[in-house]
């Protein structure tokens, strides 16, 4: 039980961690802090691939 407890929690600590630097970079780019760091948190295994569809988008 505890185990799985800490392994929660390490998940969703990476989850928030992940979420604000997308979140940061979308914001340099122009974009919604808080629909980017949604996107962050919620597709966090593929963390290189948001930031290559973020470069791929213009700047606002």
């Amino acid at each position: 039980m505890p185990a799985s407890m800490m392994f929660s929690l390490v998940v969703v600590g990476l989850m928030i961690y992940c979420g604000r630097v997308t979140a940061n970079f979308a914001a340099e780019r122009g974009r919604s802090k808080r629909v980017w760091f949604l996107w962050g948190a919620l597709f966090f295994p593929l963390f290189p691939a948001q930031w290559f569809v973020l470069g791929l988008l213009p700047k606002k």
